[in-house]
């Protein structure tokens, strides 16, 4: 009777503890992201989380294909992960890159906004682009990071941006695209 006794105390406690312990990062993304997350592209580090870049697979009336999505992860390996969302994908073609703007806001308990993080990202179809800037209101063109996965390019930048222009090897601009 003693030994069983020790034995439920023992597997409550392990119960109570796995019920205490912190979400990880992949946790998080695995049961937090709604969608099927096909990939990890980029993860970008922000106050208080990441920015996670990351390609999922989709079905609408044309057909299969994968689209582009973002997220923003909220926590550390310390105190855990939580997805803060917005939770959506986004999807067009276009022969040369496609272009996705898109905000990530962070409220507090008491409602007040503590942070807004405002990205563009997209994917490079033509092999002549070299390289890719950004630029917001004022048109002052900034380098994006070019990330390269799986045989596939893309790019991503951190701001208030919503052009993005295609270069290149020699400046030549290859595409010039705006999200409205």
């Amino acid at each position: 009777m003693r030994k069983k006794k020790i034995a439920f105390l023992l597997a409550a406690s392990i119960l109570l503890l796995s019920a205490c312990s912190t979400q990880t990062m992949g946790q998080a993304i695995d049961e937090d992201i709604p969608f099927n997350v096909k990939g990890i592209l980029h993860k970008e580090k922000v106050k208080e989380g990441i920015i996670l870049l990351y390609t999922t697979h989709q079905k609408n009336g044309q057909g299969e294909f994968d689209a582009m999505a973002a997220a923003y992860l909220k926590g550390s390996d310390k105190n855990g992960w939580k997805n803060e969302g917005h939770n959506h994908w986004e999807h067009y073609e276009n022969e040369h890159m496609t272009v996705y703007a898109d905000e990530f806001y962070d409220y507090n308990k008491e409602g007040n906004l503590d942070n807004r993080i405002p990205i563009i990202f997209g994917e490079i179809h033509n092999q002549e682009i070299e390289k890719v800037e950004v630029a917001g209101k004022e048109e002052k063109f900034e380098e994006a990071a070019i990330i390269e996965k799986e045989s596939k390019r893309y790019y991503f930048k951190m701001g208030d941006y919503h052009t993005a222009r295609g270069l290149s090897a020699d400046g030549k601009e290859i595409l010039k695209e705006k999200q409205n």
